[in-house]
């Protein structure tokens, strides 16, 4: 946050006591003895250099003061080019750089007194932190300000060039629809987004070992598909048994481990990030509709979600709706930066309350999905990766391969998850993470049956191993994209007869690493009419869709060829299979009859034929 607390910390005041003489009366100024009007430009270049023009009228209250010296402090090291001008000409700026911020500080060529008057300056510089291009993102991010009494008006306009693509998220609009204001800035600054689709590539290591005597089938957390990301899953090996969806959506993968065996596995995972806009829904975003009776886990209370607790459902009375409860954690909370040096330890909701002041983000987390639950609103927790190129603004918490934790909301009427972050509002003084999160959010892991499980990525570290299990690199271009492969195989009798029952199945196997969504499945027989007809069907990356296969073959069928024809996601097999009439089964029946009949009067009669008598 830029510093333009001036007419106190930063300025010295000049009294007169003759008229040509005038001596310091102090090196702090009294408030309200000078206001200080802005308006402040930044012009973007592509390049993503950001010209920054600060046009400052200071307004005198008094009749023998006059300002002599003007200090700005910029929180970043990454300046140049500064130069300044006033109506005298030229200021030679005094240029101080320590603890990773910058000092600028300009003495006035003019000395303006007189109540009313006005000493008008001009100061221009480059900034390289305001633009920064993330994979295929353009992100903007202007500092607010510190509130100050003695500042007037604070104008601010924002130019970006055309090549940054379609604006993403902007936040907040701009007051008058062109320019942003002084309660805007001190609220926390600007934030915007350039660009529809962000792409990550990651690479995740897991490390599974069965301490048991007997073998056993052990899981990790690969990252999940939302409204919000869609993952491909690149390369997993070794290949699972099996992938499974669990209730909270995450993609398990599942290992069969021998006693003792240790194993370790690396992923490959693509994943592109979007931002539906207001209106979307989840039908069009993943697919997935909750019913009424699903949601209801979500409002349970659990470890480190206590919404049965008084003092939560007290919270709960006062606060009904996800933006009341998010305020609420953002101003309540604050940040310890020093407890994430150690390992921290997980408090929980009611532990938050008692403790604010050190709060991370488990607990802005925890908290607000304990007072959304006890308030009636179906909320989670997810736990994944969020890029942050300014550590303080933008803490990550969770020391296992530095991860972040934020909440989800059930929105009703969109039908969707709806993540926020308190954490990051919190400490970036008021940017909005509610209303519209980011393109730096890589979901890992989704806990809402459990508070805790599955692990996410990054948590499945072998003890002593040095290293990171957890690589992300974001993408200018997605690449190839993925295709869902699938294979539908039929396993079916090759003869059957009519009367009876034939039983079999049919797989649909998706051997690619995306889930196959919307798949039609339809299995129909002839002759005979026997049909079987899925729709809207999922299937896991690496993993398959088992039907069972259970037809009566009518009993008036002459002999005859039968088929099976399946068709799954536009992909077709069929199988062949002969029809034996039931009287084939009669003949047979009495054939084998007969030669029963033959066999036993072979049996008990050639030994008498053959008998050798003794003389």
């Amino acid at each position: 946050m830029e510093n333009y607390s001036l007419l106190r910390a930063f300025m010295y005041w000049i009294i007169g006591l003759l008229v040509y003489l005038f001596i310091p009366l102090s090196q702090t100024g009294a408030v309200g003895e000078f206001t200080a009007n802005y308006d402040v430009s930044y012009a973007i270049a592509p390049s993503g250099v950001t010209i920054v023009t600060q046009s400052v009228s200071l307004v005198n209250h008094q009749t023998n003061l006059y300002p002599k010296q003007y200090t700005i402090l910029l929180d970043t090291l990454n300046v140049r080019n500064i130069i300044a001008h006033d109506d005298g000409g030229t200021i030679t700026p005094t240029i101080t750089q320590d603890g990773g911020k910058t000092e600028i500080l300009l003495s006035f060529n003019k000395q303006i007194v007189g109540l009313g008057k006005q000493t008008q300056f001009t100061l221009r510089y480059e900034n390289l932190d305001i633009a920064q291009k993330n994979g295929s993102i353009w992100e903007v991010n202007i500092p607010g300000i510190t509130d100050d009494a003695d500042l007037g008006t604070y104008n601010v306009n924002v130019q970006t060039p055309p090549t940054f693509g379609p604006t993403s998220y902007l936040k907040p609009l701009p007051a008058d629809g062109k320019r942003w204001n002084r309660d805007q800035m001190i609220q926390g600054g600007i934030s915007a987004a350039y660009g529809d689709k962000q792409y990550a590539k990651l690479t995740l290591r897991y490390y599974l070992e069965n301490k048991g005597l007997a073998s056993g089938v052990q899981e990790i957390a690969l990252p999940p598909d939302s409204a919000f990301q869609r993952v491909s899953i690149d390369s997993l090996s070794p290949k699972p048994e099996e992938v499974i969806k669990d209730d909270d959506g995450n993609w398990l993968a599942r290992y069969a481990l021998k006693p003792g065996q240790k194993l370790s596995i690396e992923a490959g995972v693509t994943v592109m990030l979007s931002l539906p806009s207001l209106t979307a829904s989840i039908a069009t975003a993943s697919g997935k509709q909750w019913e009424e009776n699903e949601l209801s886990d979500y409002r349970k209370s659990l470890p480190f979600w206590e919404s049965d607790d008084a003092s939560i459902k007290a919270l709960a009375v006062q606060y009904t709706n996800p933006k009341d409860i998010y305020d609420y954690i953002v101003r309540t909370l604050t940040y310890d930066h020093e407890r994430v040096k150690t390992t921290p330890k997980r408090k929980g909701a009611i532990a938050a309350l008692k403790t604010p002041q050190s709060s991370i983000c488990m607990e802005f987390t925890d908290l607000f999905i304990a007072i959304a639950r006890a308030a009636g609103i179906p909320a989670r927790e997810v736990v994944g990766y969020a890029h942050t190129t300014n550590p303080k603004r933008q803490p990550v918490s969770l020391v296992s391969d530095i991860l972040h934790a934020w909440p989800e909301y059930y929105d009703q009427e969109r039908g969707l998850w709806i993540p926020v972050d308190p954490t990051w509002g919190n400490t970036t003084g008021g940017v909005d993470y509610f209303s519209q999160l980011d393109f730096n959010h890589i979901v890992f892991a989704i806990h809402g049956k459990s508070s805790s499980l599955p692990l996410p990525a990054g948590f499945y570290r072998e003890n002593g191993k040095e290293g990171k299990d957890v690589t992300v690199q974001f993408l200018e271009s997605p690449g190839t994209p993925p295709i869902v492969t699938l294979i539908p195989r039929i396993n079916f009798p090759t003869v059957v007869t009519a009367g009876f029952r034939a039983y079999g199945e049919a797989t649909v196997e998706n051997t690619s690493g995306v889930e196959a969504t919307n798949i039609a499945i339809r299995l129909e027989t002839s002759p005979f009419s026997y049909i079987i007809s899925k729709e809207s069907q999922s299937i896991a990356p690496y993993s398959k869709v088992v039907i069972p296969i259970n037809v009566a073959i009518p009993t008036s069928i002459t002999r005859s060829l039968g088929a099976i024809t399946m068709t799954a996601g536009g992909r077709s097999v069929a199988h062949s299979f002969d029809i034996q009439p039931i009287s084939w089964l009669y003949l047979s029946l009495s054939g084998m009859i007969g030669s029963t009949g033959i066999l036993l009067w072979i049996i008990i009669t050639r030994p008498f034929s053959k008998r050798k008598h003794k003389k």
